[in-house]
């Protein structure tokens, strides 16, 4: 009949208009070719694995940060790239190089309250930065005195929920605590940083110390690899040796700095509970010492307090106080045995006697 579509049957059940071909310009702009009687096309790249992944471009555009806070946030919460068995599909159809991560990923970092205070900074920068051109110097000190913060408690309770996955966690921040301990003072990473991870690092060994824990030790050319068994589970860190650093400029110190800012939260629930399982102070107390006798006597101290305490607690080789000390007057009491010849009260006809009962 005139004017009437002439189809081709495919064989099962589904037909083709003669006028579209497979592989014609519908099909490469992602349109399947057969459609079947009674249903829907099917679209390319909108079912199985192709939506399993998010660019990171796109990531970020859901979440509203820059690159260098959602490579921060990625890091504290522990949550890195994959690549996809099939990345071709993914990628829909491009060869290009992309950089992907899982779609449920990016879903559960949309409740992270810490991504709120990755705005409230960015606020309170610019408005110090406004104060400091205006030279508004009352702002500033009362800008700075408000300066948003944020604690990763919650983190690492969430990311390690039992003490025993803390402790195998380990080895990655002890490394990282023991190389920021050796930094010196330059504009690389903060000071407090810095000495945060001396005071941890130094505890830790303490516990190592205390609790004889130490199995292992291998010298190289990197540094001390040390082995120590804490809690059942062998803990393995490396240790550069006390050489002068010279920092080399294709180390993004930036991302190292946020892996110790989570290393030293981690590494600090962890020294207090071993201190703890030792029955010792936390922090930690040099033992049969006083505030007092670490004072200097006579002339002008040549540091701090805390630093000279510090230095004690650094040297390694003195023993560290107890929550509760043993009394070594309090003698254990002597079992008494029953020597032949001596009646002992029974159960038989005889007890009436032993008893005073007649």
């Amino acid at each position: 009949v005139l004017g009437a579509t002439t189809r081709t049957c495919l064989g099962d059940g589904a037909y083709r208009s003669p006028h579209v071909s497979v592989g014609s310009d519908d099909e490469k702009r992602g349109f399947s070719a057969s459609v079947v009687m009674g249903g829907l096309e099917k679209k390319k790249y909108e079912r199985g694995s192709a939506t399993n992944y998010i660019t990171r471009n796109k990531a970020r555009k859901k979440l509203q940060l820059s690159l260098p806070d959602f490579r921060r946030l990625c890091i504290l919460k522990g949550i890195y790239p994959h690549e996809p068995k099939h990345k071709k599909k993914v990628n829909k159809g491009s060869t290009a190089a992309r950089t992907f991560y899982l779609l449920k990923d990016i879903k559960f970092l949309l409740h992270e309250p810490i991504v709120n205070k990755f705005r409230e900074y960015k606020v309170f920068v610019r408005k110090l930065r406004k104060a400091y051109g205006k030279s508004e110097w009352n702002s500033v000190e009362r800008l700075k005195d408000n300066k948003p913060g944020y604690r990763l408690d919650h983190i690492v309770k969430e990311r390690y929920p039992t003490f025993i996955d803390a402790v195998r966690d380990l080895d990655d921040a002890l490394s990282m605590c023991f190389l920021f301990s050796t930094f010196p003072r330059t504009g690389k990473c903060h000071v407090q940083t810095i000495q945060l991870c001396r005071r941890l690092t130094v505890e830790f060994l303490n516990y190592v110390i205390a609790a004889r824990a130490l199995r292992k030790v291998f010298l190289s050319i990197k540094g001390i690899y040390y082995q120590a068994e804490v809690m059942g589970q062998l803990v393995t860190w490396i240790t550069p040796y006390a050489f002068s650093h010279n920092h080399p400029t294709d180390v993004d110190y930036r991302v190292m700095a946020t892996f110790t800012e989570f290393y030293t939260t981690l590494l600090g629930f962890v020294n207090f509970r071993l201190y703890q399982s030792l029955n010792l102070h936390y922090p930690p107390k040099i033992e049969g010492q006083a505030a007092v006798e670490l004072k200097p006597e006579e002339g002008e101290p040549y540091a701090l307090d805390s630093e000279s305490y510090m230095e004690k607690l650094s040297a390694l080789s003195a023993s560290l106080a107890r929550v509760v000390a043993p009394n070594p007057e309090d003698e254990a009491e002597v079992d008494e045995f029953p020597v032949e010849g001596v009646r002992t009260p029974g159960r038989g006809e005889n007890d009436v006697d032993f008893l005073n009962l007649q």
